[in-house]
């Protein structure tokens, strides 16, 4: 009962990853365009949240690959535009 959080942060980053591989990749033909690039700003703040109540509860190695997870995962759709501007031009 005291790892769901720590399940959950590593949950949400996960479940977004796929969507944001398929997206690169068009491994299943969605309709969802950008989306996968904009949800890491909506869930990975909760699920970082979810991490650190998971690490204040039992200082489990879960939460805090969750918390790095979602991190990274935050920051990636920033790196991804910069590097897409910086090599295509604008």
């Amino acid at each position: 009962m005291q790892k769901i959080p720590g399940l959950i942060s590593i949950l949400i980053p996960s479940v977004l990853t796929l969507l944001i591989v398929n997206f690169l990749f068009d491994i299943v033909s969605l309709k969802i365009q950008g989306m996968p690039l904009v949800f890491p700003f909506i869930l990975c703040p909760i699920g970082d949240a979810l991490g650190f109540v998971g690490y204040k509860m039992n200082r489990d190695k879960l939460s805090l690959v969750g918390i790095i997870f979602n991190i990274v995962l935050f920051v990636f759709p920033i790196l991804y535009n910069i590097i897409g501007i910086l090599t295509q031009g604008a």
